[in-house]
């Protein structure tokens, strides 16, 4: 009996330590929206008529293995893995977010990513450009984001 009492408070422990941790971490946060609901866990960075304004292009193609390759287009940016976390804004450099049907799937820091096999039906892929610090680049309050539709 003691040892079931023991497992249940070390478990209690462990779910309340993890529940508390995961409800913290902002990289958690799997929600995108057409506005910028899915953008608020690290703000907007708006980019002034100083900088040139970053452009994102996308194209997903299916290999023959039958998985399918996100290739990005880029005009002023440029991928900076090595200054992600940075706290000052960054407006041509950064990074980009991966996202298939809202959900966010990983950070991407070059042109091409592997996305394996997608669901069976329609896949709305979008990617957003990030800045250094995490927030999502804007120009006049829209995301400089990018999204195609895959049919699978």
């Amino acid at each position: 009996m003691e040892k079931v009492r023991s497992f249940s408070s070390f478990l209690i422990l462990f779910l309340g330590f993890f529940f508390y941790y995961t409800s913290q971490n902002p990289h958690n946060d799997h929600t995108l929206a057409g506005g910028d609901a899915g953008h608020n866990d690290h703000g907007i960075v708006e980019i002034s008529e100083a900088y040139h304004v970053p452009n994102i292009d996308i194209h997903v193609t299916q290999d023959r293995s039958g998985t399918w390759l996100l290739k990005m287009e880029l005009i002023h940016f440029t991928f900076a893995p090595e200054r992600v976390g940075e706290n000052a804004p960054s407006y041509n450099e950064g990074h980009a977010h991966l996202y298939i049907n809202g959900e966010k799937i990983n950070r991407l820091y070059g042109e091409y990513y592997n996305l394996g096999a997608l669901p069976k039906g329609k896949n709305e892929i979008t990617v957003t450009l990030n800045s250094n610090n995490h927030g999502v680049l804007s120009y006049k309050g829209k995301p400089i984001q990018t999204s195609v539709i895959v049919e699978n």
